[in-house]
């Protein structure tokens, strides 16, 4: 009877908020949480009356999440932002049967770039920076990834179909290979100012065929590189990155480098090889103390904010100012050959104010100014443009 009450009792299910409404087994065998994101934006564009400033829905997501018999894991979500139809960002089954090498299956992001990397609901400014244009982001694909030594070295391996997100099928026989590996070498050290040290590396190579994405600016969505028309690419396509992240305390430091190669694109018979490049430094402090949290490579939820806000109780949340740095480098070529318009380089400032009512909350206050090398038509002549970027951020 004692191992009959036992069974019926590890059964029982556990209702909770922690972070997200939760519900498991008193075993913990069965878990599952469900939460999601708003995000509210505000973007003012001072560019020569070519856009209006306009209030948006920048995300709006919903998610399901959680652990099958302690060795399976898997995540649903859905988006119904800006506007558009509901659309699925992840779904994948997570298999951690070997702790050294867990198998990934389904739509996720690729294992590149730290910015990419950090949820939108974590990174420092309201957008990222123009260099994530070259990123892969989210693809359906195969993966083997894992993390060893608490933390200190961490790796991600995958075969994808290179088309992006939500695509029924590839569009070709070739497959995409992205690999990411990251090191903190003193992650268990009780050094303050090196246990925060990551580096790391990524990689994707692969074919692509077909027509070019026009290369915009993020928020504004200025284009820098617009191909031609006729403008196809049937060869191998490369991208290098390696980034810096370095937590002292409340204060941070980011840097990524990226390069993107494209081999014999085609136009009118021609066919040339391109690179796009560019890098970025970030730089930020928390005036009220609080710390970065590093979460398999990237970054994730402040864990806690030291005085929540309640003006009652002296209480004003967690600030933070940030700061960055970025600039994308085109080939020349590709402009003087006639496969595009646009310009080939762009250098973005940007600083800002985050607010942390608490650790689901975030406001956030950004000014950001755009300078190109060269006077675009889409800015009615004009060769910058300064943008003014709000964003409410709930979490539930």
């Amino acid at each position: 009877d004692r191992v009959k009450e036992r069974e019926k009792k590890d059964k029982t299910l556990k209702a909770f908020y922690k972070d997200g409404f939760q519900v498991q087994t008193v075993d913990k065998a069965l878990k599952m949480q469900v939460g999601g994101r708003v995000q509210g934006d505000y973007l003012g564009l001072d560019n020569n009356d070519t856009d209006a400033s306009s209030f948006t829905l920048r995300r709006a997501r919903i998610f399901a999440s959680g652990d099958l018999f302690k060795h399976t894991d898997f995540k649903a979500e859905i988006d119904f932002g800006q506007g558009n139809n509901a659309s699925m960002t992840d779904a994948y089954l997570n298999f951690k049967y070997l702790k050294w090498a867990q198998l990934r299956i389904g739509q996720y992001k690729e294992p590149f770039s730290l910015e990419e990397l950090t949820s939108s609901r974590y990174i420092d400014f309201v957008e990222r920076s123009t260099l994530n244009s070259l990123v892969p982001a989210r693809d359906i694909g195969l993966m083997v990834h894992s993390e060893f030594l608490k933390g200190t070295i961490g790796y991600g391996l995958g075969i994808f179909n290179g088309n992006g997100l939500n695509q029924k099928r590839d569009q070709n026989d070739d497959k995409d290979i992205a690999g990411r590996l990251y090191f903190r070498p003193f992650a268990q050290s009780d050094s303050m100012f090196l246990k925060g040290l990551q580096l790391a590396t990524n990689f994707t190579l692969g074919n692509q065929q077909g027509g070019l994405s026009t290369i915009k600016t993020p928020a504004s969505g200025t284009p820098i590189v617009s191909w031609a028309s006729g403008v196809k690419s049937d060869d191998r396509r490369t991208r290098f990155g390696a980034d810096l992240a370095w937590i002292i305390g409340p204060f941070s430091l980011k840097s990524e480098y990226i390069r993107a190669d494209w081999d014999n694109v085609r136009l009118k018979g021609r066919q040339n090889d391109f690179d796009i490049q560019g890098w970025y430094v970030t730089g930020s402090i928390f005036l009220t103390g609080e710390e970065k949290p590093y979460k398999e490579g990237a970054f994730g939820r402040l864990k806690k904010v030291h005085s929540s806000f309640d003006p009652q109780k002296a209480g004003w949340g967690a600030w933070e100012l940030v700061a960055r740095y970025d600039t994308l480098r085109a080939d020349e070529d590709i402009f003087d050959l006639g496969y595009a318009t646009g310009t080939d380089r762009i250098n973005t400032y940007t600083v800002g104010l985050n607010w942390y009512p608490h650790n689901m909350v975030t406001v956030k206050f950004n000014y950001v100014h755009n300078s190109y090398d060269d006077n675009l038509k889409e800015l009615k002549g004009d060769d910058s443009e300064d943008l003014f970027l709000t964003r409410l951020q709930v979490e539930f």
